[in-house]
């Protein structure tokens, strides 16, 4: 009776209180001896995170991933820009970040900046060469690295080498880019090494009438019965437009010429033109209307061959009757995009477009640019890859890493890959770059999230770990949640606080490099346009204040959720919030940089909370280990407190706490979707 009457008696005097004060408050009931809780429950006592104090030595290669554009707005003209980011590298520092990854700050027709139009130039919409220095240097000043996003499949169709490529065969610029007016031959015949076959849906028409038209004495026969047309060239003299009036038939040619063409026989028209046009010629019905189907041209194949009737045809769709045949150009990702030409994998650091884009690579290696992130690596060679795409890449590689070593840099040179693809795959590509995305990570820790099951985590990494070391030895893992080409991590949780929390505090306690992608932090939401949103509602612009603007004057209002950019989730909002989503991951990065195993440890099982465990199938436990000092890494995936037996483990020193944990000798308590370290 007296434990009843004193749990009542301390449940009613809370209540009474609370009556008093707006502010949400916890019921604490004392335990059996009449003492308070907070530090413990029951004979629990509550874990409290000690970690020994940050040095300053960043150990952990961290990298944020930025979006120039959306990142911060220095001048306030509704882009971000490079000045931007030198004003806030205060809170990259904070974000524990020892890289920056930006998103392409080249000129581009974009805004996203992957159809670059020059590689060895800053869009001056994001800044000079002066602001980006200035960044370079501030950032090392904070043991910063600068890496840029490099893209080497495609430039876009405003690049002045692809304009040049299209005017003339004879550009220096020709072989840049994958050219030809008959593709499936000269992919047949071997002269397109890095395309498996024809692709009609990748190939574009080059706007372009180079090779199109025709200077020189031709006779036209207009069939008009069976709608043909006859060309053949002649020295017969040249005739001047027929001045009958009941004739109605034209040829239109060249610079908006045309001639009124003689009648010869039943529904046979005939001309001797000297002929001069670029682009070829077109039938007409009419001297001054294109209306009412007027116009005849070709259907298909444009283009004529001397002596051989051509049919013609009036539909909307009739094109340009040609002397030469169309110029068409590869671009796998759209017309805007052309792909470059390397020629052979084993040869492609001797071509045009390879020699020409490491001049502008060893531009920004020599300003102080610490690496780059290349971009769709798969894409490059089609034929043979990966094998063909690891040769290329690692001939870049190792341009790129002379031109650092001679420019005095530490080290090698960090390149990492976009190979978007399935983890064998993936290790084939070590054996052309260091450092390579893990897109499998997340798909592995979102599902295990979303389904409450932690017990296969830590086998799924070391799984994946040992594919990717069969490529390489020393093998880079960039971890990451996601990024500008993907569906947000807050999306796929589900919007759920704890399991947006809990991401934060695995993909920091897990090994390989990680990646913080911009907005992540925050708790950014979006759909990738794939998936039904718009691909700008995963670049949502950056609220540093509660009443401040965004930069989004490079899309339209539309394409952001405005919902994302309230008070509450702006960094001013979320810096004084301790249990704040940022504060989870500033702390768990602070910590991270502070313990060599969290850094660049080797995870190892848990022997009894591991993936052959099925009654505690919530939780995600492994070992952390470097040199001689090792952690124990412990995640409840699920909203349910848990109960954890311990033997052996050391549960007397916690580094990293997020949620609620408390301890009994080598009992743990775990609350739902929490995570703790100890020091062992």
């Amino acid at each position: 009776m007296r434990n009843i009457r004193t749990l009542l008696l301390a449940a009613l005097l809370v209540l009474s209180a609370a009556a008093c004060d707006p502010e949400d408050r916890k019921i604490i009931i004392p335990d059996d001896n009449g003492g308070g809780g907070g530090s413990q429950n029951g004979d629990y006592t509550a874990v409290t995170a000690s970690p020994k104090a940050f040095d300053g030595t960043k150990r952990a290669d961290i990298t944020y991933q930025l979006l120039v554009y959306s990142f911060a707005d220095s001048d306030g003209d509704g882009w971000g820009d490079i000045k931007g980011i030198t004003q806030h590298l205060d809170y990259l520092d904070a974000m524990g970040a020892s890289a920056l990854w930006l998103s392409p700050i080249h000129p581009s027709d974009s805004y996203h900046g992957y159809d670059v139009r020059d590689y060895f130039s800053i869009h001056p919409k994001l800044g000079t060469e002066a602001d980006f220095q200035e960044l370079i240097n501030k950032a090392h000043q904070k043991n910063i690295k600068i890496y840029l996003d490099y893209v080497l499949n495609h430039s876009g169709t405003g690049c002045d080498w692809f304009k040049q490529a299209c005017a003339s065969a004879s550009s220096p610029y020709r072989d840049y880019y994958l050219l030809s007016s008959d593709p499936a031959a000269d992919i047949s015949a071997g002269k397109f090494p890095s395309l498996s076959g024809y692709d009609a849906g990748k190939w574009h028409t080059v706007s372009s009438t180079e090779g199109l038209g025709y200077t020189g004495r031709l006779h036209f026969k207009l069939d008009w019965s069976a709608k043909t047309v006859t060309v053949t060239e002649t020295t017969a003299a040249a005739q001047a437009s027929n001045t009958d009036s009941s004739v109605n038939l034209y040829i239109y040619y060249g610079n908006d010429k045309i001639a009124r063409l003689y009648k010869t026989g039943t529904n046979i028209y005939e001309i001797t033109l000297d002929f001069a046009s670029d682009w070829g010629f077109l039938v007409r019905t009419s001297s001054t209307s294109w209306d009412n189907g007027t116009k005849y041209g070709a259907s298909g194949d444009t283009k004529i061959t001397f002596g051989q009737a051509k049919t013609l045809t009036n539909s909307s769709s009739a094109a340009n009757i040609t002397f030469g045949s169309a110029l068409y150009y590869y671009g796998a990702f759209g017309s805007w995009m052309p792909d470059f030409h390397y020629g052979s994998a084993s040869t492609a650091s001797g071509s045009a477009a390879f020699t020409s884009l490491a001049a502008s690579a060893d531009k920004w290696i020599n300003m102080g640019v610490d690496g780059f992130r290349l971009d769709a690596v798969i894409f490059i060679y089609e034929k043979n890859a990966p094998s063909a795409n690891a040769t290329f890449l690692k001939s870049w590689y190792d341009r790129c890493n002379s031109t650092f070593k001679a420019a005095g840099g530490s080290g090698d040179i960090y390149m990492v890959g976009e190979a978007w693809t399935d983890a064998g795959t993936i290790s084939q590509y070590y054996k052309g770059l260091p450092a390579l995305f893990d897109f499998p990570y997340w798909d592995k820790l979102s599902w295990a999230l979303n389904n409450a099951t932690g017990r296969y985590f830590c086998k799924d990494v070391i799984d994946l770990r040992n594919t990717y070391r069969s490529g390489r030895s020393d093998f880079i893992e960039a971890t990451k949640l996601t990024n500008h080409d993907q569906t947000r991590a807050a999306t796929t949780l589900g919007r759920s606080l704890p399991k947006e929390k809990m991401a934060a505090c695995v993909l920091l306690t897990s090994p390989g490099n990680p990646y913080i992608y911009q907005g992540e932090e925050l708790g950014y939401w979006g759909k990738k346009g794939e998936d039904g949103g718009a691909d700008e509602q995963v670049r949502t612009p950056v609220k540093w204040t509660k009443s401040g603007g965004v930069p989004a004057s490079w899309t339209s209002a539309s394409n952001i959720d405005s919902g994302m950019l309230s008070a509450n989730i702006s960094v001013e909002a979320q810096d004084a919030d301790s249990e704040s989503l940022l504060n989870v991951y500033k702390r768990f990065a602070q910590v991270r940089n502070t313990y060599p195993a969290l850094a660049s440890g080797e995870i190892s099982k848990h022997g009894t909370y591991n993936d052959s465990n099925a009654t505690d199938q919530e939780i995600a436990a492994w070992y952390m280990t470097s040199g001689g000092e090792k952690l124990l890494v412990i995640h409840n995936f699920s909203s349910k407190e848990k109960t954890l037996s311990l033997e052996g483990d050391k549960l007397s020193d916690a580094i990293a706490l997020n949620g609620e944990a408390s301890v009994k000798g080598s009992s743990l308590r775990l609350g739902a979707w929490s995570s703790v370290v100890f020091l062992q």
